[in-house]
């Protein structure tokens, strides 16, 4: 069953629209108290990635809840990327020595029960989803 979708133009300015939907979906959905928090954290990180790194000038938010699960589907026209191929940080080393990048994946993959990334018709989509606890 679908919630919500929001549409918008890539861009930094947009970054309270996306913050706002996650919550209000999150408290539609209802999740529990830690859980919006997380959802929030999620989008933020990635519509972040989509502004800074994908060229993209569109993008999307879908969610839908099944089988009591949130997922939340983020679609860009971006160039092609695959988040979940992407290697976690060492975070055994100092944040002073290690490579600049990839904290935002690692806090998605860590903050969602599955993520999944697939190409269809020149656009990135990533799904992700949450248990509903």
């Amino acid at each position: 069953m679908t919630i919500a979708r929001l549409d918008l133009e890539v861009k930094m300015e947009e970054m309270k629209r996306v913050k706002a939907f996650a919550l209000s979906i999150a408290s539609e959905a209802g999740l529990n108290k830690r859980q919006p928090q997380d959802l929030h954290l999620i989008a933020e990180e990635a519509m972040s990635n989509i502004v800074n790194y994908s060229g993209a000038t569109t993008m999307s938010m879908s969610t839908w809840q099944e089988n009591n699960r949130l997922y939340v589907a983020f679609i860009d026209n971006g160039a092609p990327f695959d988040p979940t191929q992407y290697p976690s940080p060492n975070l055994n080393v100092p944040a002073s020595e290690r490579k600049i990048g990839g904290l935002g994946i690692y806090y998605i993959r860590t903050l969602t029960d599955s993520m999944e990334y697939r190409r269809e018709d020149g656009k990135n989509i990533l799904r992700i989803s949450k248990l509903i606890r």
